[in-house]
């Protein structure tokens, strides 16, 4: 063991000559530990590799070709201080003139139906949302006292009869000398006469003394007045009879009017084709509950035909006229409703100097409701020839509204007055814009007078 840990003593003795190199030999040891470097080969490689793939696609020899830019880059290029924008051409168009006003939709008919006689309510046929035709009964009181009062009337008008001796009411012509009492004071009267005449030919021979004469004069005149006065109680009587007769006519409305019906409208209604209803919009009674004279009962519409009534500015009385359609619109339903104007009230309100217009609604489904809020645009006129320009041209700022247009390569600031407006348009009032004329529509948030502009054409599609 202590020879095999023993360090033997190196011997100085000459190298010997080294072979040429063999290549098929490899030296064990030099194969063993590779240098550095030739271990991040790999990975410079992969570097250049990539770099040379991108400069390729990046030169454009290997993808699409490189976009060009149109001439205005170019240019734009030269003049750093020209903002590119876009511009369309102002287009003229018929244009549709309205006049609008909001309001309150009411029925075409609205009744408030209330009780003539007082009463207890006997009996309903309606409720609230019902459809009730005209003719229909709504109501019942009870009739019994009312019944009772036509039953007194009728006799009191038969008590009046007798007096007279007739059995019916007399017509307008009657005789009065027919009457028993007055054919009575009529016999007395002429047999007065009769007597006087007598005894004034007697008195003529003076066959007969001055005293009998004076008296069958009186008895004459007395009977002469009861005439008259029979007369005139036959003609108390008769009026009597009509006083009577219309107070059994009264009676006989109010037992009438113990049922309550819908009511019958005496001017055609347009728009129901003769199929017309009320809805019943309000009850305030119930079966039971005592009702007096006035009370109201309940509450109908006809809402197959609405009117809607506008206050319109005074200024455009000009314009408003009988017959023009209009277009209302509500917030319950998305679609506007077609309306006609049908009444112009002639005067106007000194307060709010305004004057009120009705226009007509067909609703026979009933989606518009009364007593709901509207808007109506009246068509006036038709502007055949008006200026407009993309929505997307228009700059609003601090309440002013103006459009830029290119003038010699520069941009102009135009301050407008909008007309009508749609989702891709806008009318211009004043100024008037020339034919032609182009509007930048892109860019303008930047510009100001005068600014140098280069126009690049606008894609296509981009002005409705």
């Amino acid at each position: 063991m202590s020879n095999l840990t023993k360090t033997p003593t190196p011997v100085q003795t000459a190298a010997p000559p080294r072979p040429a190199a063999d290549p098929k030999h490899v030296d064990v040891k030099a194969a063993g530990k590779s240098p550095a470097w030739l271990g991040k080969l790999p990975t410079l490689l992969l570097s250049v590799v990539a770099f040379g793939a991108g400069w390729y696609f990046a030169s454009g020899a290997g993808g699409p070709e490189k976009e060009t830019l149109p001439p205005e880059t170019a240019l734009a290029k030269r003049d750093a201080d020209a903002v590119m924008v876009t511009v369309e051409p102002v287009t003229f168009r018929a244009v549709q003139r309205t006049v609008e006003g909001v309001g309150t939709i009411h029925g075409f008919e609205e009744v408030s139906i209330s009780a003539r006689v007082e009463g207890r309510v006997r009996g309903i046929h309606f409720d609230v949302a019902d459809r009730v035709r005209p003719g229909a009964l709504l109501m019942e009181i009870d009739p019994t006292d009312l019944e009772l009062s036509v039953q007194q009337a009728e006799k009191a008008l038969d008590v009046e009869f007798a007096k007279l001796g007739l059995t019916g009411l007399p017509d307008k012509n009657v005789d009065l000398e027919k009457v028993p009492s007055v054919m009575q004071a009529q016999t007395r009267m002429e047999t007065a006469q009769s007597r006087h005449d007598r005894v004034r030919r007697l008195a003529a021979i003076r066959a007969i003394s001055g005293e009998e004469t004076e008296n069958a004069a009186g008895d004459f005149r007395v009977a002469q007045a009861e005439l008259a006065h029979q007369l005139l109680m036959a003609k108390t009587a008769l009026a009597t009879i009509h006083l009577k007769k219309a107070a059994l006519d009264v009676s006989r409305q109010q037992l009438r009017d113990t049922k309550l019906f819908v009511p019958t409208p005496t001017l055609p209604v347009p728009g129901t084709n003769g199929d017309l209803t009320y809805a019943v919009t309000s009850r305030s009674i119930s079966e039971g509950s005592l009702v007096r004279v006035g009370t109201e009962v309940c509450k109908l519409v006809i809402n197959q035909t609405l009117k809607l009534r506008l206050p319109i500015p005074e200024r455009f009385s000009s314009e408003v006229a009988l017959g023009q359609k209009a277009e209302v619109s509500t917030s319950a339903f998305p679609r506007p409703f077609d309306g006609t104007v049908t009444r112009i009230n002639p005067a106007v309100d000194p307060t709010t100097r305004t004057f009120e217009v009705e226009v007509l609604i067909f609703n026979p489904r009933g989606e518009l409701k009364p007593g709901g809020f509207a808007k109506a645009a009246i068509l006036t006129r038709l502007e055949k020839d008006a200026a407009t320009v993309p929505l997307s041209s228009l700059v609003s700022f601090a309440g002013i509204n103006k459009i830029f247009v290119t003038e010699n390569g520069k941009a102009k600031e135009v301050r407008i007055t909008q007309g009508v407006q749609t989702t891709g348009w806008v009318e211009i009032t004043s100024p008037t814009l020339p034919r032609g004329a182009q509007v930048i529509t892109s860019g303008q948030t930047v510009l100001s007078q005068d600014t140098p502009v280069v126009v690049r054409a606008a894609e296509k599609g981009a002005n409705p």
